[in-house]
């Protein structure tokens, strides 16, 4: 199959250090790195990541660039703020970070701007980065949502009726925030 692409028919979704997303008339996702290295690296995390329902699949990586699927939806910390914290939300949550855990991913922790929850309350991370490099045991980031919310308690009420056993690592997490 031969394809061609136009850059100039794609709209340019954001850009940051490490190159720019657009996002391609047939809907997906075109990520143009500013270096070689960086797309190969996403690209080995999202192959580590494909039997996960938390990440994006990768289509094709070509020299830097990489074509994948597209992940619609608000990130967490607005999402939140405009509904609040369900019963079904807090369990994505949850299954989101025992996911990473199974993965064996060191750095547990994902910004905010790369967390996305659509319109049915399913999360998706986009720019998996240093996930085996970097520890961070703890996903800072999210409890610090949480909390900046007043949505914390609500979390843990939820997690004890889900999953009590999990309940300690939350806690050591919130705190290894309040340290940072």
């Amino acid at each position: 199959m031969r394809y061609i692409l136009d850059i100039k028919e794609c709209k340019l979704l954001g850009k940051g250090d490490e190159g720019s997303v657009y996002l391609t008339p047939e809907g997906f996702a075109l990520k143009i790195f500013t270096k070689k290295k960086n797309a190969k690296d996403e690209a080995e995390i999202l192959e580590n990541a494909k039997d996960s329902r938390f990440f994006p699949n990768a289509i094709f990586l070509a020299d830097n660039m990489m074509l994948r699927e597209y992940v619609s939806g608000e990130n967490l910390y607005e999402f939140l703020n405009k509904n609040g914290l369900s019963y079904n939300l807090s369990i994505e949550i949850i299954e989101l970070i025992e996911d990473f855990k199974r993965l064996k991913f060191k750095r547990i922790n994902i910004r905010n701007a790369h967390i996305f929850v659509n319109e049915n309350e399913k999360i998706q991370v986009i720019d998996p980065r240093k996930t085996f490099i970097k520890e961070t045991p703890y996903p800072k980031d999210i409890i610090s949502i949480l909390v900046k919310l007043n949505l914390f308690d609500d979390f843990l009420k939820n997690l004890i009726n889900y999953n009590p056993a999990l309940l300690k690592y939350w806690i050591d997490g919130y705190e290894y925030f309040k340290k940072m």
